[in-house]
């Protein structure tokens, strides 16, 4: 028994599961969650249960029946297009990057926060100029609902789906007329940076049999070397380990390293061990990942970054063994071209970097 946690075009099947005719049991071990539902009537009813940071998140869970041949009725405006997003409010506020596409009542899209995309978003369009968009992936649980202004912005809140508070959000869609607005969104590329650029990026963590590895082992004396920041329990840092994995496969033999530096929710050695080994097998990971600690612990295990709090965070090391280029986040496949565009230029980058153009 397995069943399917559906976003736009995203699926995410669960581990495994067994349902006895009146209780549905789906297990999600890479995100170490529970999906337990009962039949009441028509319904499901149910939690999703799953560790968040140091304690268990239990989010209630109601379902229905979905059922087929609903026409919806749409808006005639179409916002399909970029759009920034003011999310917050004060010295608080933060600005991201959204793509939405509406058509025929329905709308998709994707929010592109510095700290990596959400995945894909489904949601509608309605009549009444109301845009609802929402996500579920066994990580987040969020909701994006905002009405269409008379100046044409769009204006409503963002649902984070934790203790926090709803935010509120203005959006603004990109045209011409607004670059400097544009302008001042952040930029993943220097967002993160060395607070020292002359001194080595140090580490030095446990492998997952305990053996310690660090920043100067002679594995990568020499070498170019990429650092992911991951976590296991971070949806983007799953999009962004199949694609490291295909570049060490591909430029290894040229002399290229990769080591991940797993911060977990707990700390606890032999639960996080399991998770990441769990992710490994999932992405086929052959280079090391390396047990940090816990996301509590690595603003002041990474004290030599500035801006650091992105997961994933890429920190690209020339053969001299100082850092060249660090990318906050990762473009998944939601967000289209800035995907390809993003895998294109770490690939530009790790070509120069093994072949001693240094940028």
């Amino acid at each position: 028994m397995t069943g399917t946690l559906v976003n736009g075009d995203d699926r995410l099947v669960s581990t495994d599961g067994t349902f006895d005719g009146e209780t549905l049991r789906l297990h999600y071990d890479f995100y170490d969650g529970v999906l337990t539902a009962k039949i009441v009537a028509e319904q499901l009813e149910g939690a999703f249960v799953r560790q968040w940071e140091k304690q268990t998140l239990t989010r209630e869970l109601h379902a229905t029946r979905k059922t087929r041949g609903d026409v919806l009725a749409g808006s005639k405006i179409d916002l399909t297009g970029d759009w920034v997003l003011k999310v917050g409010e004060g010295e608080k506020q933060r600005l991201w990057r959204a793509a939405f596409k509406t058509a025929s009542g329905k709308a998709t899209g994707t929010i592109i926060p510095v700290s990596g995309d959400w995945g894909s978003l489904d949601g509608t369009w309605t009549a009444d100029q109301v845009l609802t968009l929402n996500r579920f992936d066994g990580i987040n649980a969020r909701v994006l609902k905002m009405t269409l202004q008379e100046d044409g912005t769009l204006a409503g809140f963002v649902d984070l789906g934790l203790p926090d508070p709803q935010r509120k959000v203005v959006a603004e869609r990109i045209t011409g007329r607004n670059q400097a607005l544009v302008a001042s969104l952040p930029n993943p590329n220097t967002h993160t940076r060395m607070n020292n650029a002359t001194e080595p990026f140090k580490f030095s963590y446990p492998e997952l049999d305990g053996k310690m590895v660090a920043w100067n082992d002679a594995r990568f004396r020499g070498k170019v070397l990429i650092v992911s920041i991951t976590g296991t329990w971070c949806p983007t840092c799953h999009e962004e380990a199949p694609f490291l994995q295909q570049l060490y496969s591909r430029y290894q033999a040229q002399g290229l390293e990769i080591v991940a530096l797993a911060f977990e929710y707990t700390g606890d050695f032999v639960r996080d061990r399991k998770q990441v080994e769990i992710f490994a097998r999932r992405h086929g990971v052959k280079y090391p990942m390396l047990l940090a600690g816990s996301t509590d612990d690595a603003p002041k295990k990474l004290p030599e970054l500035v801006n650091f709090g992105a997961f994933p965070t890429a920190i690209f090391i020339g053969r001299d063994g100082l850092v060249k280029h660090i990318h906050a986040g990762f473009e998944g496949k939601a967000t289209g071209e800035r995907s390809a565009q993003l895998k294109s230029e770490v690939e530009a980058l790790i070509k120069d970097l093994l072949g001693g153009r240094e940028k």
